[in-house]
């Protein structure tokens, strides 16, 4: 069983995209956080060419060690 799992959220370049991405990371976290998991990093990424903003999420899962 893997005790880390990895979450991406992904939206289209867009004004105010940033602040939509950082929103719905934040409710991810927030709705995982009451699950049982534990927030371990948080990456922001914009691809160069393809218009689009990325969110990297690592939570470790519950009562794994």
């Amino acid at each position: 069983m893997k005790a880390v799992e990895i979450f991406m959220i992904r939206k289209s370049f867009r004004p105010n995209s940033s602040e939509a991405i950082r929103q719905e990371a934040e409710d991810l976290i927030n709705e995982k956080h009451y699950q049982g998991y534990r927030l371990i990093n948080v990456d922001f990424d914009v691809a160069d060419n393809a218009g689009y903003i990325y969110a990297f999420i690592t939570m470790k899962k519950p009562n794994t060690y």
